[in-house]
């Protein structure tokens, strides 16, 4: 294929617990990056030429990025304001990947960068980043930032430490290099760097995502300022957290919308679901719990939530820690559990958890001052659609630009497939390529 896949959360997550990480794979070379410099896009972030320093709607007023003054609230009084660490958006560390993780044959880099993490200080992310080759169009070449979907909690489920080449297919990073568009990749916070991943912060993904892009003008000369983000489930979460951040968070780059499928807006509403079904995709929602309560417990350590599962459901608390979502869905299936057997007490009778979900997870409701694609598939049994569609009128109530397409015959896996086409029009012409 070559058109757009943003990531097959099945396919890869079984891939990353499974693929044997080889010398010629990201991994052997983590240990050894070395310091790069960028001949074509400066040393630093790009927040020092603002391009889009106010918001579109009295409610949201903002300053630019970087002076800690972009104070703003949502109509729920959620506090939208940016304020980048200090130092945050620089690159650390690159290397070049081998050829057999470059299947495209242009540059390819594994690298580390700075960002602001979900307490607000500077944190070191990984990632990738590819460009096309050969020689970069006037004014470089337009990026897509893709956002990965769940793959677990554990730096070894990180995309950038399994197989490169396996990844490239499965987030269809080809067909893009092929149009002319250079593809970054963060692995987010916590995955594949210092400390523990902070799964579906909407803030901590946002930045990661846009400070990658900030990252690979500096790794990789011949890059553009103009970008878009593209996710499928988490990375469909991040991918409108991003969109909700983005131009305040770095004025100077030139973000021209977000495409998300399958994403979990409000999760805060997904936990309140109660099904014994027996699906795959029920089990594999089942298996998301652990991961939520893990990702809650990162942001604020003292919040713990093992007094929640059930006596044999206790097992997937240390797995939630330490193996990848392939490893929590076969304790899932072996042990029978669903979303009712799953808990003594459940979630959404602990206010703490409903609180920070509703605080640092839920994405907010926004005016939106550049346009969102939502793809969903009506027969979604982990993200429901009803969700998502609730909170796409939301945001187009709020003033936003929103394109909402539900795909009758797609679920949480095929629906990155069903909607590829449009995805991928969108796309090229939020990039210019039409």
């Amino acid at each position: 294929m070559t058109t757009a896949r943003p990531v097959r959360t099945r396919r890869t997550a079984r891939r990353a617990a499974t693929a044997a990480v080889t010398a010629a794979t990201v991994t052997a070379l983590t240990a050894s990056l070395t310091a790069c410099t960028d001949a074509g896009a400066g040393t630093g972030a790009d927040r020092e030429q603002p391009r889009y320093t106010t918001a579109t709607t009295g409610a949201r007023t903002s300053a630019a990025a970087g002076t800690g003054t972009g104070i703003s609230a949502t109509a729920e009084g959620r506090d939208t304001g940016v304020r980048p660490a200090p130092g945050s958006g620089r690159l650390v560390k690159a290397v070049d990947l081998p050829a057999a993780a470059r299947p495209h044959g242009g540059p390819g880099k594994a690298v580390e960068y700075t960002s602001t993490g979900a307490n607000g200080r500077k944190v070191t992310v990984s990632g990738l980043v590819f460009a096309p080759a050969g020689k970069p169009p006037k004014g470089g070449w337009p990026m897509l930032s893709l956002a990965h979907g769940t793959v677990g909690n554990a730096d070894r489920c990180a995309p950038s430490r399994v197989d490169v080449a396996t990844y490239i297919d499965d987030m269809g990073i080809r067909g893009w290099l092929d149009r002319g568009v250079a593809v970054v990749a963060t692995d987010y916070e916590g995955l594949g760097s210092p400390g523990p991943h902070p799964y579906l912060h909407a803030r901590s993904a946002a930045y990661g995502v846009v400070d990658i892009v900030h990252a690979a003008r500096q790794a990789q000369p011949g890059l553009s300022r103009t970008w878009v983000v593209m996710g499928q489930s988490q990375g469909g979460h991040a991918a409108i957290s991003t969109a909700v951040y983005a131009t305040r968070y770095a004025p100077g780059l030139d973000f021209r919308g977000a495409v998300a499928t399958a994403p979990p807006t409000t999760m805060s509403r997904l936990v309140s679901d109660r099904s014994d079904s027996p699906s795959e995709e029920r089990s594999m929602r089942t298996a998301l719990y652990p991961l939520v309560m893990d990702g809650v417990s990162a942001f604020d350590p003292e919040l713990d939530f093992t007094h929640l599962y059930a006596d044999r459901a206790r097992q997937l608390v240390p797995t939630a820690r330490t193996g990848c979502l392939e490893d929590l869905f076969g304790q899932v299936r072996q042990s029978g559990l669903n979303d009712r057997t799953m808990w003594k007490k459940h979630p959404d009778t602990e206010p703490a958890l409903m609180n920070a979900l509703r605080d640092h997870v839920d994405i907010p409701v926004v005016e939106l001052d550049r346009p969102l694609f939502i793809g969903q598939g009506a027969k979604d049994e982990i993200v429901q659609a009803h969700v998502v569609s609730a909170y796409a009128k939301q945001l187009l109530k709020a003033g936003s630009e929103v394109t909402y397409r539900e795909y009758p015959a797609a679920d949480h896996m095929t629906v990155v497939a069903q909607a590829e086409a449009e995805t991928t029009a969108w796309t090229e012409r939020q990039l210019g390529l039409k």
